[in-house]
């Protein structure tokens, strides 16, 4: 054998990993779960093969991967946390390969965990599970709802493969792809005088009481569409409740800004109305967010067909 060869030879054998696939799914079915013995359930084996698992990855990348908590139990340290996202990522794509021995046309198999956004999960989320149903029954969508911080930290600890975000504040580790203008609205009950008008000024609100989605996010926002014309709005109720919200203003406390202003019809509680805000310098985006840092697998692609089709169904005002 040339030296060439025995070089050649020599460069693969030291080239195979020495992690696993079966020790990334362990890991991560016990981030996911925070416990070996629902880890160990879920995916059918026993909690023994999960601690192996795990402590030999722990041994061979001398780190630890987990702390234990009382009131949560296992939570991944910053080190699993990170191992999280890429073990993710490389499991999304050993299913795309597998997915080449089917050896007909592509067909979009395996699981993608998904965040949205709270408010308007409740509206998306069902219609995107429908599109998913109907266009690609072998994706298994899981979901969580959560707000805009949260969703964030997820995916970067590998919580999430795509979360459902407005495109403000948005760290550049992140790739957004655009579902759908978002822009800001005022939301009205039916019978105040400024529901007569076809849109609403900034101006035209300073003195009247404000329903004030109350995240930190959002609410840094809005505000700052005030800050930016030298104004202070008249808050007159705080929520963190996006129902509670509506709910308050279609029961005369106040108008409100929102970006997603779906039907409101509540017996008893009056009826909401939404008009343009025009002094919005750069309006909002609905946008799927992905980490720059892994290469996005053709799964990835065919879910975002079937998001955009979902999010075009939104209504998101209310007339």
């Amino acid at each position: 054998m040339s030296p060439d060869k025995y070089q050649d030879k020599l460069e693969v054998g030291e080239n195979v990993p020495k992690l696993s696939l079966r020790q990334l799914t362990y890991f991560l079915a016990t981030a996911n779960r925070e416990s070996v013995l629902r880890a160990a359930e879920t995916l059918n084996v026993s909690s023994a093969s999960i601690s192996t698992a795990i402590a030999q990855m722990e041994e061979f990348l001398q780190v630890q991967l987990f702390v234990r908590r009382h009131a949560r139990g296992l939570v991944l340290t910053s080190a699993g946390q990170d191992l999280a996202a890429h073990a993710r990522n490389i499991l999304l794509h050993a299913r795309e390969i597998e997915s080449v021995a089917q050896r007909g046309p592509y067909k979009a198999v395996g699981r993608i965990n998904i965040g949205c956004l709270t408010t308007i999960a409740p509206y998306l989320i069902p219609l995107v599970l429908k599109e998913v149903a109907a266009n690609h029954p072998e994706i298994q969508l899981r979901w969580r709802e959560d707000k805009h911080e949260a969703l964030l930290d997820g995916l970067h600890s590998g919580g999430f493969d795509l979360i459902i975000v407005y495109d403000y504040d948005i760290p550049t580790t992140l790739h957004l792809a655009p579902l759908r203008p978002m822009p800001v609205q005022v939301v009205l009950p039916v019978s105040h005088p400024l529901a007569h008008n076809q849109r609403c000024s900034l101006l035209d609100l300073i003195d009247e009481p404000m329903v004030l989605l109350d995240q930190p996010r959002t609410r840094d926002y809005f505000l700052s569409l005030f800050a930016s014309k030298g104004l202070t709005p008249k808050i007159s109720q705080r929520t963190d409740s996006f129902e509670m919200v509506r709910s308050l203003v279609a029961n005369g406390f106040g108008y409100s800004l929102l970006n997603f202003v779906p039907p409101y019809h509540v017996v008893g509680h009056g009826k909401l109305i939404s008009r343009p805000l025009p002094d919005v310098d750069r309006s909002q985006n609905l946008v799927l967010g992905r980490l720059y840092r892994f290469r996005a697998p053709r799964l990835v692609d065919e879910l975002y067909k079937s998001i955009s089709a979902a999010v075009q169904m939104l209504e998101i005002s209310a007339t």
